[in-house]
């Protein structure tokens, strides 16, 4: 009687069993597809070169300054760029920066301004991305971009005049991106966009593609 019992409960519960099994969804891992991203970042301490015309007029060679520069104030680094991802860890993009320093002279004798100085730099760089974590919400990831940057302005208490290129470097060891297809970041770097820098970002992918 037990094992007839046994059984019957056996019988009845195998079919119920069965088809839990077949109604358990079965999660596919999502093909890769290439996206686009946008950029807006600020930098602070950027290495900028120093691009001369002329070299320090005679007063200043030979100590005789009539003049004193006041505080030097800076724009911070500014850059927008455009990345195009090839592969989940590999990204391709160009930056555009522009970076400013503004100060002021005086004159020695007497407290009257004598002349304000200002110097600009653009920057153009290509920059690859190496992506080493990747997850749905976050992101980490290094950088290496070289390209060129073009001073222009003056600078009247030095006696120099900006008006060359030279080349331009920015290497990011570590950068941390959080959200999905709009973002925030921070990286840690050395060269024309900072050496701390941060962000917002949009991500997209091509059209009659699927969101992540």
């Amino acid at each position: 009687m037990k094992k007839s019992l046994l059984s019957l409960l056996l019988l009845t519960a195998l079919p119920t069993a069965l088809s839990a099994q077949e109604e358990t969804p079965v999660r596919k891992r999502e093909p890769f597809v290439r996206q686009h991203e946008l950029r807006l970042t600020v930098g602070a301490y950027p290495l900028m070169p120093y691009l001369a015309g002329s070299g320090c007029d005679a007063e200043h060679a030979f100590g005789f300054d009539r003049t004193h520069r006041g505080p030097v104030y800076t724009s911070g680094a500014w850059s927008l760029s455009y990345d195009y991802r090839f592969k989940k860890w590999f990204d391709l993009g160009l930056m555009l920066g522009y970076y400013g320093e503004y100060s002021t002279s005086y004159n020695n004798r007497n407290p009257s301004l004598t002349n304000r100085n200002r110097a600009h730099y653009l920057t153009i760089m290509p920059v690859a991305r190496f992506t080493w974590v990747n997850t749905r919400w976050v992101r980490m990831y290094s950088a290496l971009g070289l390209g060129a940057t073009v001073g222009f302005g003056h600078d009247a208490y030095e006696g120099t005049r900006l008006h060359d290129a030279t080349l331009a470097l920015q290497c990011t060891p570590v950068g941390i991106a959080v959200g999905r297809s709009l973002f925030g970041f921070a990286e840690v770097g050395l060269g024309a966009q900072g050496v701390l820098m941060m962000g917002v970002g949009y991500k997209f992918k091509p059209k009659n593609k699927l969101t992540k």
